[in-house]
């Protein structure tokens, strides 16, 4: 017979070893408990010694028989001991987290995948085509599908769900159901289980339903059942809206359109012009293009109409302040005077006390004098360079002339947005570096050739543009400027102030937002509601104006298709730290009994 001789140390580790392989902890850390062993049995070895009995010297002394010290044969005969080194070793594996892990079938797990678009408005009530469902799974998650999809509920219980269903109201918007499907697939993951998307069906974005519903049952642990909710019904909508800026106030077209029987239209218009009303015919699928002034301030249009959509019976216009701007040009006549001429808020001159004027543009020839600095300090400049002038207001520094041909590269839009430099011809333009805290938007070559920063409370932009270029002759150069001078003196785009709801404006930090109902804080803001946002200081209006989502209209059913079984097995994780912690409250009330008995306590 072979026997196997181990250390305490290698005892200790085999032991762990194959108690931890066969039993996998959540936290294996926690079995650094164990150490509390070394202090109770240093405890128990300076218990204070036995009391000291005098007897003869001889009386007792047996030879050649050696016997066990009182102090370890009281340790190990002491029970309290041994309860105590129970309870700490129970502790110290509970904390440890063991579980075991076997193959089981998964809790039935519903996820429902609901439509949040407008159509929505005029469709099943929702919970109605739901709650059949509900009572039969023990998890129900909600999924809202917007033009983002949401988690409205996680494995919540089917009264869970209700409530929840209950809050949910559709938005201005068109859903993107494929994704809210893809996302729904992902709750399931692993374990499978059904999902059910509750929708009209009428119009969508992204992917098309039917195509993701095989990928996600391909694999058979997921089936899909789609809950039609369409209904139809009469429609009126404004569709969409055209902005042609004048100065001071903007030309507006807005387009109406009748989805349902003839009618009579009545219109109102409402803003800092005064209200004005009008009553328009309108045959069944025709079309009305309402055109007005809108100026400065929200401007808001309203069909006076009772149908199966809210949202798009009305529109909002933002006018930023068109007021004109008054613009100093300094230097020799060229063709950047001859395109600010050419905008309808801007007023030139080319003489005058730079502190009167809103911005001041510097070409060949001008003056560069200790009053333009002063000025910078608070003020807007636009500096068009012509040779190797580099003042130290500029941020770039000019070192010298390049040759050209160029090829320009946007790095940084900014005001440039949906111009096209790359069709520029750039024959010759100045050579230039960077300055520190510069911020460059369009590069020649590698060399800045646009760029801007700010001075104080002022800002410098620096053109290279029309050194030698043929940018002078294309239909853009006017626009370049008419962009160019909103965004140094403030004016917003009145493209960028009137949006479509659904899109998602990126604000860089968290700030306080007031959209058309309440009042939030966020530093991306999903347009989900037509209306007036505000924020920053700066105005936003959103608008439907989704023709496919307010006709109403489908082509065809919908194939509901039906809930299968499947291999839904899967690896539970049974806890097994309940009943290690009741070994050590069972350990407790042991050593309370002990001391009891021994009247300790």
């Amino acid at each position: 017979m072979h026997r196997l001789y181990l250390w305490p140390a290698q005892t200790f580790s085999y032991f762990l070893d194959q108690k931890i392989n066969a039993m996998p902890l959540r936290n294996p850390i926690a079995l650094l408990g164990l150490l509390s062993i070394i202090p109770l049995i240093i405890i128990y070895l300076i218990r204070p010694r036995p009391k000291e009995i005098r007897f003869s010297a001889t009386q007792f002394l047996r030879e050649g028989e050696a016997e066990r010290s009182a102090v370890l044969s009281r340790l190990i005969n002491d029970p309290l001991f041994w309860v105590q080194l129970l309870m700490l070793c129970s502790l110290s594996i509970a904390s440890a987290g063991p579980f075991t892990s076997e193959e089981a079938m998964a809790e039935s797990h519903l996820v429902v995948v609901l439509d949040g678009s407008a159509s929505m408005q005029a469709s099943l009530p929702p919970l109605q085509l739901i709650d059949p469902y509900l009572d039969q799974y023990q998890r129900v998650s909600i999924v809202l599908a917007g033009s983002l999809p949401q988690t409205a509920l996680l494995e919540g219980s089917p009264a869970e769900a209700r409530n929840a269903l209950r809050l949910q109201k559709p938005r201005a918007v068109c859903a993107d159901l494929s994704s809210g499907m893809a996302l729904a697939g992902s709750l399931l993951a692993g374990e499978g289980g059904h999902i059910l998307v509750v929708s009209d069906f009428i119009s969508w974005i992204g992917d098309d339903p039917q195509a993701t519903r095989k990928i996600l049952e391909a694999d058979g642990r997921v089936s899909i059942v789609f809950a039609d909710s369409y209904r139809g019904g009469d429609n009126l909508a404004l569709v969409q809206g055209w902005d042609v800026p004048g100065p001071g106030y903007d030309n507006h077209t807005a387009l109406v359109r009748n989805f349902g029987p003839a009618r009579e239209v009545p219109i109102t218009i409402r803003g800092p012009g005064g209200v004005t009303s009008q009553s328009v015919p309108m045959a069944s699928g025709a079309d009305y293009y309402l055109t007005f002034t809108a100026y400065p301030g929200v401007n808001e249009i309203s069909l006076d109409v009772e149908d199966a959509i809210d949202w798009d019976n009305k529109a909002y216009v933002y006018v930023p302040d068109l007021a004109k701007k008054r613009v100093l040009y300094q230097g020799k006549a060229g063709p950047a005077l001859a395109a600010l001429r050419s905008l309808p808020n801007v007023d030139v001159e080319t003489s005058g006390q730079l502190s009167d004027f809103d911005l001041v543009v510097v070409a060949a020839n001008a003056s560069l004098d200790g009053q333009l600095n002063r000025y910078i300090d608070g003020g807007r400049v636009i500096f068009i360079a012509s040779g190797l002038e580099s003042p130290e207001f500029l941020p770039v520094r000019v070192t010298g002339q390049a040759p050209g041909p160029a090829s320009l590269w946007v790095r940084s839009a900014g005001f440039t947005k949906g111009l096209h430099f790359d069709e520029i011809g750039l024959f010759r333009f100045p050579q230039a570096a960077a300055r520190k805290g510069s911020t460059t938007l369009v590069e020649a070559n590698g060399l800045p050739i646009l760029s801007y920063w700010h001075l104080g409370k002022g800002i410098v932009i620096y053109s290279g543009l029309e050194m030698d270029s043929d940018f002078y002759l294309r239909p853009e150069y006017p626009i370049f400027w008419y962009q160019m001078v909103s965004w140094i003196t403030g004016v917003p785009d009145i493209e960028e102030s009137n949006r479509k709801t659904g899109e998602l404006i990126h604000l860089g930090e968290t700030v306080l937002v007031e959209t058309p109902s309440t009042s939030l804080s966020a530093s991306s803001l999903l347009l989900d509601e037509v209306g007036v946002y505000r924020f920053q200081g700066k105005a936003v209006a959103a608008n439907m104006y989704d023709p496919s989502e307010s006709s109403l209209q489908r082509d065809g059913g919908v194939d509901a298709g039906r809930f299968v079984g499947g291999s839904r097995e899967t690896i539970v994780e049974k806890d097994l730290s309940n009943w290690i912690i009741a070994l050590a409250l069972l350990a407790i009330l042991l050593e309370l009994a002990v001391m009891r008995w021994r009247r300790e306590a």
